[in-house]
């Protein structure tokens, strides 16, 4: 004899409609500030795309634990965290890639030809964000470090290494 089950074995639960509505205006309002900040990580438009719907799911899946005040600084520090482990996960392939069969790998395209450019991407991911988040989003020591989740000192201590690889690799410029 078969037994029917009269209801589901695991709750659904249905999204709040206030909560998507919050979110829908906050991502209107947030999305172009952290796709940049995505392609200044990573480097790449369309895994910058990826990465910052990626943020948004995980915010909204945070639900209750992330506030209104935190949520900028929980966004930018998911991103950057998605951007370590894809980062990761792409250099384990490549390597793997690599044993396989070295004559047909083709050499990776760094991108834009840009000097300055290749400059930022030879930085470790932890100093691009950094960098990104104080020069070009303009934020200080203490958003960042927020951001990052991160102390100040370490936001102190990875922007002076930054500028220094910057500086080497591209030297000292004059202003005039």
């Amino acid at each position: 004899m078969t037994q029917v089950l009269r209801r589901p074995a695991i709750g659904i639960f249905q999204p709040s409609s206030e909560r998507l509505e919050q979110l829908g205006a906050w991502f209107q309002l947030e999305y172009p500030g952290l796709l940049r900040f995505a392609y200044f990580v990573c480097g790449d438009a369309a895994q910058a795309e990826d990465l910052v719907q990626e943020a948004f799911v995980r915010l909204y899946r945070a639900g209750a634990r992330t506030e209104e005040a935190t949520i900028r600084a929980y966004a930018r520090r998911t991103i950057v965290n998605l951007s370590r482990s894809s980062f990761r996960r792409r250099g384990t392939e490549q390597r793997a890639l690599r044993r396989v069969d070295r004559d047909e790998v083709a050499p990776h395209d760094p991108g834009p030809r840009d000097e300055v450019w290749r400059a930022l991407l030879e930085l470790s991911p932890k100093q691009r964000a950094v960098m990104t988040l104080r020069y070009y989003e303009d934020m200080s020591q203490e958003d960042v470090a927020a951001a990052l989740g991160m102390s100040v000192g370490s936001v102190k201590q990875h922007t002076d290494r930054a500028m220094k690889a910057l500086r080497a690799r591209l030297g000292e410029r004059s202003e005039s």
